[in-house]
């Protein structure tokens, strides 16, 4: 054979020896390290996509050689091994489908640098001369394992928890290494991953409570040769501090008393005590510290604290310095109470007052400031109580009910005059004490009432009789300065230029707190609309704007316009109206082009008024019947159409209506009308209407009416029961008698004649012989009514009758001679009829 053919035979064979190797492929890796006396798993894996293995389980490992192939594992035939590996190998996972895993158990020296390779079902596929030999591993033995890491995840703070991973690596997945750890475990996990290099991930998860800011972790590894390698990490935690906090036995403070004041400043770290101090330093305070666990500290200071009148508002301040350096403070702001008696005003009224039940009482009230009288003062009036403040007279919030709407201040604050009128007293009045307050602080920013300011009250004294009138002499007067100023109308109000005059109010009342629509009509023109209306004062400020920005600030958002302005309705309405609200205000109008136009007779005054309208009941009867119903009406005027009063009675109503009326002057009447039923309970009772005003001021309207009926019904119906309980005893007591008089009667009248023995037949048979005498029958029961009845069957008829002075007795039945069975001397003669005579003819 030429040159030529034998290399191009070579290179036919060559060829389809690679083709044929391609077909097959091995993975695991090329370098894998054992550790000395441990045990080694080759991780390996195998594919084809041609020429199938007959047994892909039968996989054999061998030594790489240049003209031989050493066996280092065949798993069913142990003899053919080499001296290195023989005994030591095996194939664990071949029957898991392509798996070529070898493990070698323990691992030697002689296995350094040895370089294997496996081979699937040699029998079968040695015959197509596939080159497993190209994919090798080679073996590299070592005698120290490698160490672990340590990772530390979270935040490190003392007194946090952070998580600890420690992490090993090997070649020995079929046998781990134990891992262990310094500190306590807490939720540990163990868990195993392997890596592409053939090496296996062994970890170790915990939690670790940060006690100390510095410690160290260590972590130990034990593979199954013995070998021991461990790792440590020094763990620097950060020290923290919660704020600082204050507390106190009350949100306020009494003046001239002593309380308790703690600051409290907490820490995890014991090295970080603090020093406390407070601004308030001339006062006495004592420090603790104490601890909770180990990792947390707390220090308290405790401030004994005496408030003045002057600290209220002031700031109390504890300051803390730690051992490291670092500050903190934390401020209240003080709320001291002041004691009654450093208030700085005084009052004076009567110890006692005596009123007339349903009259009327004032009672007289001065007070003094003893610096300059603040300005905007106001005057309310309390019923003293141990505990509580109950107003009974002030205007702006609501007071007790039974003093409600019959007390208003007299006289004027700023002459110092605080008097108080209590318009119909009533029984429930007396004993009441009352006392003022004239402060520009509330009275609860003041210590409760004491034993001293009892003796300051004005008792109450309500009496049913009026006092006797007692002469006195003397005389006594009075004068008062008017100085009057002439009231000068606005320019525009009268002018002539216009002869257009709009229909608004000169004088209007409203009540102070509530709303008041004031009534404005103008006449206008359907082809010439108004764009605007506006409300002002007569020095120009502007109270209502469709532009809010052009009203001043104190009618923002007070004040809109009712109806619709181009069918001239200019209503104002002006809501919380203000004691000082009182005009005069004026309209006038603007047209497309920026054209003003006033009108005559177009201001209006308000007349402040501090009470509502007292309502007004209608009329009831003076007496009524328990059960009976009654329509009655309550209605009340007022000046605030889009919040009318809101109406509460003092029953329950059956049926229940309310109207709205409008008035020729603008004024609007709500009438409430109920149907009730009068209730039981003889006696005199009330029926209160109670009139709510917007905002919640409020004024009632009692009458009285006595009820009957319901006591003299239930007596009317016990009577009637017990006269006829009377008369059917009666009739019962002579039934008996009678009946018991008849047997008596039947006792005297002689035993009858024993009655001749008869015959069996005679005795059986239904009729008599005539001959013999029939027994006497038995006697009828009558019926319930018979027997009760004067009309009885069996009684004789007999009547008598009186002609002058003959008495005739006539006498129908028939009484037949009787027989005894007595001797003739012994014989009692029987007992005559002798009817009883009356005045009167009696029938039986």
């Amino acid at each position: 054979m030429s040159g030529f053919s034998h290399f191009f035979l070579s290179f036919c064979i060559l060829g389809y020896t690679f083709c044929s190797s391609t077909a097959w492929h091995v993975y695991m890796p090329s370098n894998i390290r054992g550790l000395v006396g441990s045990c080694l798993l080759i991780p390996c894996t195998f594919d084809y996509y041609q020429n199938p293995p007959r047994r892909p389980d039968r996989v054999a490992w061998y030594q790489y050689a240049s003209h031989s192939y050493p066996v280092v594992c065949k798993d069913w035939d142990k003899s053919d091994e080499i001296y290195e590996f023989q005994g030591q190998t095996s194939t664990p996972n071949s029957r898991y489908g392509r798996k070529c895993d070898l493990l070698i158990k323990p691992v030697t020296w002689a296995h350094h640098r040895q370089k294997i390779y496996p081979w699937v079902d040699p029998d079968y596929i040695g015959k197509y001369t596939h080159a497993f030999w190209h994919k090798t591993v080679t073996i590299e033995v070592v005698d120290r394992a490698e160490e672990p890491h340590i990772t530390i995840y979270g935040d490190r703070k003392v007194g946090q928890s952070v998580t600890v991973k420690c992490t090993a690596s090997h070649t020995c997945s079929i046998y781990p290494p134990d891992l262990s750890l310094n500190i306590p475990l807490q939720s540990h996990s163990l868990t195993h991953s392997s890596r592409s290099d053939g090496t296996t991930e062994t970890t170790l998860t915990t939690t670790l409570n940060i006690e100390r800011d510095h410690q160290t972790v260590q972590c130990s590894v034990r593979h199954k040769s013995g070998h021991t390698v461990s790792a440590t990490q020094t763990l620097n935690a950060e020290c923290s501090f919660s704020g600082l906090t204050i507390s106190r036995t009350s949100d306020d403070f009494l003046e001239g008393q002593a309380s308790k004041v703690t600051c409290t400043a907490s820490y995890t770290c014991s090295k970080h005590i603090p020093t406390l101090t407070w601004n308030y330093g001339s006062m006495p305070a004592s420090t603790d510290t104490s601890n909770s666990g180990s990792t947390s500290w707390r220090t308290v200071s405790t401030l004994t604290f005496t408030a003045s009148a002057n600290d209220h508002g002031q700031s109390l301040t504890c300051y803390a310095r730690f051992t490291g350096g670092g500050t903190q403070d934390k401020s209240i702001t003080l709320q001291v109470k002041r004691n009654m008696l450093s208030r700085g005003w005084s009052f004076t009224t009567p110890r006692s007052i005596t009123g007339m039940r349903g009259s009327c009482i004032i009672i007289p009230c001065t007070f003094t400031y003893s610096n300059s009288q603040p300005a905007d003062l106001r005057v309310i009036w309390y019923l003293f109580q141990s505990n509580g403040y109950s107003p009974v007279f002030d205007e702006r919030q609501n007071i007790m009910s039974k003093f409600n709407g019959i007390t208003s201040l007299i006289g004027s604050v700023g002459e110092r005059n605080c008097s108080l009128k209590i318009e119909r007293l009533e029984m429930s009045h007396n004993q009441d004490r009352l006392y003022p307050w004239v402060d520009k602080h509330p009275i609860t920013s003041y210590q409760s009432l004491g034993p001293t300011f009892y003796d300051k009250t004005s008792q109450l004294i309500v009496s049913d009789q009026a006092q006797e009138p007692q002469f006195v002499t003397g005389e006594t007067s009075d004068s008062e300065t008017l100085h009057i100023k002439k009231y000068v109308r606005d320019p525009y109000e009268n002018d002539t230029f216009h002869d257009q005059a709009a229909d608004v109010p000169f004088r209007f009342s409203a009540l102070t707190g509530s709303c008041v629509v004031i009534p404005c009509s103008i006449p206008y023109k359907e082809d010439e609309p108004f764009t605007r209306g506006i409300w002002s004062k007569r020095n120009n400020d502007i109270i209502y704007h469709n532009g809010q920005s052009f009203v001043v600030d104190h009618f923002k958002g007070r004040t809109r316009m009712l109806g619709d302005l181009n069918e001239g309705n200019c209503s104002l309405e002006i809501d919380d109206i203000k004691p000082f609200d009182n005009g005069p205000f004026c309209f006038h109008a603007e047209r497309a082009n920026m054209e003003r136009y006033r009108f005559n007779n177009s201001c209006v005054f308000i007349v402040m008024k501090a009470s509502p309208e007292k309502p007004v009941m209608t009329s009831v009867p003076a007496e009524v019947d328990a059960g009976s119903t009654i329509t009655v009406s309550c209605s009340v005027t007022h000046t605030c159409p889009s919040h009318p009063p809101v109406f509460s009675w003092s029953v329950s109503p059956l049926t229940s209506e309310v109207t709205h009326t409008w008035t020729p002057q603008g004024i609007w009447e709500t009438t409430s009308t109920i149907t009730f039923m009068a209730a039981g309970g003889d006696g005199v009772k009330r029926l209160t209407c109670t009139a709510i005003s917007w905002l919640g001021k409020q004024r009632t309207s009692t009458v009285q009416m006595t009820v009957k009926g319901s006591s003299s019904r239930s007596v009317a119906i016990a009577v009637s029961t017990l006269v006829l309980v009377v008369i059917i005893l009666a009739a019962v007591f002579g039934v008996v008698f009678y009946r018991r008089r008849k047997c008596s009667d039947d006792q005297l009248r002689p035993p009858p004649r024993p009655e001749k023995r008869r015959s069996l037949w005679d005795r059986l048979s239904r009729r008599n012989p005539e001959d013999r005498e029939r027994p006497p029958r038995p006697e009828k029961r009558g019926s319930i009514w018979n027997r009760f009845s004067r009309n009885q069957g069996n009684a004789a008829n007999i009547s008598v009758g009186y002609s002058r002075d003959t008495t005739t007795v006539n006498c129908d039945t028939q009484i037949s001679k009787q027989r005894f069975p007595s001797p003739k001397d012994h014989r009692r003669a029987p007992r005559s009829v002798r009817p009883e005579v009356s005045s009167a003819v009696v029938m039986w």
